[in-house]
């Protein structure tokens, strides 16, 4: 996208310009890491809460088969009922927790991400595009 130029008419006009361009290619560029961090970051939590949740149901499954057995005591049943209870309000917890960074929140990430990218190339084209019309300036 051509620019207006003609606004500068000076290599020091150009300079200042190159070094503004500079200092918010510079932002975005840190904008770009730290989405790139954060995104990193969801998905481990999204592998630790997903093995988490897998050691939750082996639990649940054990508890729901000693509460089939016909033989438990009255002590032993309300012991693993009261496991049995947690360990399913874990597994939920942990399930809340990890759609947190699913579905819309990561869409929306996404859209940040490539507004962050078109923000770049417009400003690398700027600071071309200056630079070039920089070097046709004799002052």
């Amino acid at each position: 996208m051509p620019f207006d130029l003609k606004l500068l008419t000076t290599r020091a006009d150009c300079d200042e310009v190159l070094d503004d361009l500079a200092a918010e290619l510079d932002g975005y560029q840190q904008r770009t890491s730290n989405l790139d961090y954060a995104d990193r970051r969801a998905d481990r939590t999204q592998a630790d809460v997903s093995g988490q949740v897998a050691g939750l149901e082996a639990e649940i499954t054990a508890y729901t088969s000693i509460l089939a057995s016909p033989a438990i005591t009255p002590s032993l049943r309300k012991l693993n009922e009261t496991k049995l209870r947690r360990a399913n309000d874990r597994r939920d917890n942990l399930l809340d927790r990890g759609s947190a960074r699913s579905g819309p929140a990561r869409f929306l990430a996404g859209v940040d991400g490539e507004q962050v990218t078109a923000q770049v190339a417009v400003l690398t084209d700027a600071q071309t595009q200056v630079t070039n019309h920089r070097s046709s300036l004799t002052t």
